[in-house]
């Protein structure tokens, strides 16, 4: 064997096994309900609080905020709320 069959060969390989390691990924038990949360529920869950804390950082960079600014948090945090929802119902 030459070296580019022993690299192509050894390439394969580690392809191999760190695809199932990472088809395995933890999921999250939730003692409360009994249910488990993907790591796709907690990244649109975290992508959720990211929005409501840009919402709010944008609200409060002038040192007020609006009638529009407070429904505008209030619609991000109801988001939020759904995406923590859905998670545990799944």
């Amino acid at each position: 064997m030459n070296t580019k069959t022993k690299t192509a060969i050894l390439t394969v390989a580690a392809l191999v096994m760190t695809a199932g390691s990472s088809m395995a990924a933890p999921r999250h038990y939730d003692h409360k309900h009994g249910k488990s949360v993907t790591s796709y529920e907690r990244a649109a869950i975290q992508r959720s609080r990211a929005k409501v804390a840009a919402v709010k950082a944008r609200a409060w960079r002038d040192g007020k905020v609006t009638f529009i600014e407070r429904v505008q948090i209030r619609n991000a945090e109801r988001q939020l709320a759904v995406a923590i929802a859905r998670a545990r119902r799944t």
